[in-house]
């Protein structure tokens, strides 16, 4: 794992928040063949297969699609 910090976060008080818990929104990558239902199992079977970490839940919330690829193959 790289220590190196080579990333910005945001970070900010959200006061309309209605429960007491912190929200890290993160990036996953996937190759462009990669459809929603299958990013979101692999995301799934990431966090369920770690058992070291404590999550109080999780969810996706915005799944962003290549321009570079039309249904049916890459343009």
């Amino acid at each position: 794992m790289n220590t190196e910090k080579e990333y910005e976060v945001y970070e900010f008080v959200d006061e309309s928040m209605k429960v007491d818990e912190n929200i890290l929104s993160v990036d996953f990558y996937f190759d462009s063949d990669v459809t929603l239902d299958e990013a979101v199992h692999r995301v799934d079977t990431l966090v369920e297969a770690n058992t070291e970490v404590i999550f109080t839940g999780h969810r996706p919330s915005i799944y962003s699609l290549s321009p570079f690829v039309q249904e049916g193959g890459r343009i």
